[in-house]
């Protein structure tokens, strides 16, 4: 039985397999974004209030509703230029992943060091790690009340966290009324 070639050479066409179809890691298709969601304090109890694009926060904690305004250019473009919920312009990106989940994978790798050839599961840590690094979503977050921003594009004006930019927004310190401090 003679093999028929099917590929681009015989006139026919060949699929890329899905391993070949690369996309570039800072390229995030819209599909796959969350709908954008604010995470921030209740002014009435401080746990987390939740809002969306509308502007309606609600609290699930003491079901207080809360208004955030959101621009018109936010809900255009989904980029974000400052806080919703304070008004602060001062914003930092990281992943959004919860850190104490994070250093137990690390302290887990690090126990079970000693019981494994050549310390591989401080090695396996590692790759777990990368590899969340690598899957989610950047969040972006606010230096003076600590607002969660989820499912926004990412602005390029916002860089990963200053301790200096967060040490003047200090809780003990930080007046929400106040304006920023000066850049």
């Amino acid at each position: 039985m003679a093999r028929r070639d099917r590929g681009p050479a015989a006139g026919g066409t060949r699929a890329d397999p899905k391993w070949a179809r690369v996309v570039s890691p800072n390229v995030e298709p819209k599909g796959l974004r969350p709908a954008p969601e604010i995470a921030f304090a209740c002014p009435a109890c401080g746990r987390e209030a939740v809002a969306s694009l509308d502007g309606v926060g609600s609290c699930p904690h003491c079901a207080a509703v809360t208004r955030v305004e959101i621009s018109d250019a936010l809900k255009a473009t989904h980029v974000v230029e400052s806080c919703p919920a304070c008004g602060n312009g001062l914003l930092y990106v990281q992943r959004d992943f919860n850190q104490k989940v994070g250093l137990a994978v690390v302290v887990a790798g690090a126990v079970l060091a000693p019981f494994t050839p050549f310390y591989s599961s401080l090695f396996v840590a590692g790759a777990i790690d990368a590899g969340l690094y690598a899957l989610l979503p950047d969040v972006t977050v606010c230096y003076r009340c600590q607002a969660h921003l989820r499912g926004f594009a990412r602005n390029p004006r916002h860089h990963a966290f200053d301790l200096h930019l967060a040490e003047q927004y200090h809780t003990h310190d930080a007046d929400p009324a106040s304006p920023d401090p000066p850049r």
